[in-house]
């Protein structure tokens, strides 16, 4: 085999002349530890033997169904000392256009013999392509030559054990999106991602209308690293309306150049809103409910009440063990079940509470301490079974998070009762607290204009009362909100208000009481 020549030219660093030849050094010995210096680096670089996709290159081009690659010259590639974990500075340039080239270029750093070298064209980076073939070439189009191995340096020259053939880290495909509904509708979304079952691999966010003047309606071109025996899903974004296509046993192959048609399913429109984004810790954000929870006996079904002040007002609508003839529930004891099949000792009926004080640990009965999720809670008994449109990801805030929410965080440069949050005030004639979320700018609530306010984010608690048994009192007056977090055997955590007081973490709650529940769900 031919050997690859690097040629070398060392420059001294410590005598600053021109002479070369007065800095020179012979390198035979490979126990002589190398030094950093400048180099010279030219070597053969081969695109490899698939003329579909293997190869790195700026210039794709197509014919017909098949994907052509080249070398462009003036490319770059970068340089990796793997032996020694380093990254050399400079790059080596593409000296002409074709299926091999000469990459040449100056380089800085430890070279010694023995050394494999790994090449470097582009970056793994997927995310924010528009979904042409020229934003690959240029941007994301990442291929390495791995191995490159130092075998022996004579002089000035530095001789390889073989070429450098670079081999592409991603496959690219070519789709062409089309609605499920009828076959034929081609789609032309404005932002796609592909999931490979962990994580978004890659992405399209914005995709220009241009896009689809260079290619033809309803055909993306995305690269995309390779993978083996996966659940993929693709989500895009249609106008207002999102489409999403799932796949299992996936596999594609780096290097390969895939075409394919993919029919996506439109889907529902979320059922609910989100409020927010709320900061609960310094790591963790969430969006709020579009309101309170309730449950309706008849079917079943637990649900969020239409608007952010709705309330439960009147006994005959909320009572607890005369349940046959009434409809509605919103005031729950503290990790009741959502089935209408009791759990022993452990959860009650959604629609009971009892206001015998020797019942009250019978409520999450054997949770002494630490946190219970309230809608994990339900997972055990159906939740989810018969939640009308809810969806998944809903959760209860523990009581620590209550108590960053509306103490801690620091919302228009303050915290706290008129920065964070606002007491005392009402929307459409309910009294309760608004909650401002972390990025709101404007005034604080003076009890007109909510619309305003719930378009920015902002969340409102009612006073909704609570419920002993069959009694419900205090609506309009007092608000209680349960936390995840217990207090002990008969008691939990919630948060607690009247008027312009508020007590996030009060813990004199027991657990047989019914109390207003309102989830969120984790936003990052």
């Amino acid at each position: 085999m031919k050997k690859n020549v690097l040629i070398l030219s060392a420059l001294c660093l410590a005598a600053m002349t021109l002479v070369f030849s007065g800095c020179k050094k012979e390198n035979n010995d490979p126990q002589e530890p190398a030094k950093v210096q400048t180099y010279q680096m030219s070597i053969q670089a081969s695109k490899g033997a698939d003329n579909q996709a293997n190869g790195p290159r700026r210039v794709l081009s197509l014919d017909g169904n098949t994907l052509n690659a080249a070398w462009e010259a003036g490319e770059q590639v970068s340089v990796y000392n793997a032996t020694k974990g380093a990254d050399l500075t400079g790059a080596l340039v593409a000296q002409s256009s074709g299926a091999s080239t000469q990459l040449t270029g100056e380089l800085t750093g430890s070279i010694a013999v023995g050394d494999k070298l790994t090449l470097k064209y582009l970056s793994a980076n997927y995310t924010g392509q528009n979904g042409t073939l020229n934003y690959i070439s240029t941007n994301c189009d990442y291929a390495v030559a791995e191995d490159v191995e130092v075998e022996s340096v004579d002089g000035s020259t530095i001789y390889t054990t073989g070429m450098a053939d670079f081999e592409n880290q991603q496959a690219i495909v070519k789709f062409t999106l089309m609605d499920a509904a009828d076959h034929t509708t081609l789609l032309s979304p404005t932002a796609l991602t592909f999931n490979d079952g962990t994580a978004d691999i890659a992405t399209l966010p914005t995709i220009p209308a241009t896009t689809y003047t260079t290619n033809g309606a309803g055909i993306l071109f995305m690269a995309i690293p390779g993978f083996a025996d996966k659940t993929i899903t693709m989500t895009a974004t249609v106008g207002s309306d999102t489409y999403t296509y799932e796949k299992a046993n996936t596999t594609l192959f780096n290097g390969q150049y895939y075409i394919l048609t993919v029919e996506m399913t439109k889907q529902a429109a979320p059922a609910y809103k989100e409020y927010g984004p709320f900061s609960v810790s310094s790591t963790q954000r969430v969006n709020f409910s579009q309101g309170n929870l309730q449950y309706t006996i008849s079917s079943g079904k637990f649900e969020f009440m239409t608007n952010q002040y709705d309330r439960v007002e009147t006994n005959n609508q909320d009572v607890g063990n005369d349940y046959a003839n009434q409809g509605v529930i919103s005031l729950f004891g503290w990790a009741t079940s959502n089935s209408n099949t009791p759990v022993a000792n452990t959860y009650y009926y959604p629609y009971e509470t009892d206001d015998s004080e020797g019942n009250r640990a019978k409520y999450g009965s054997g949770i002494t301490s630490g946190d219970v999720n309230w809608a994990t809670a339900h997972a055990n008994y159906d939740w989810g079974a018969n939640t009308g449109d809810l969806g998944t990801g809903w959760r209860t805030l523990t009581k620590d998070e209550w108590v960053y929410l509306f103490n801690t965080r620091t919302v228009n440069g303050g915290t706290g009762n008129g920065n964070s949050y606002t007491c005392g005030k009402s929307v459409n004639g309910k009294p309760g607290i608004v909650l401002y979320p972390d990025n709101y700018t404007g005034a604080a609530y003076t009890g007109s204009n909510w619309s305003t306010f719930e378009d920015a984010g902002c969340v409102f608690l009612p006073a909704a009362g609570e419920r002993n048994g069959t009694s419900v009192g205090e609506v309009g007056s007092y608000g209680y909100y349960w936390s995840s977090t217990s207090n002990s055997s008969e008691n939990a955590y919630i948060v607690y208000f009247v008027g312009d007081n508020v007590e996030p973490d009060a813990s004199s709650s027991f657990r047989n009481s019914g109390r207003s529940v309102r989830l969120v769900k984790n936003a990052n």
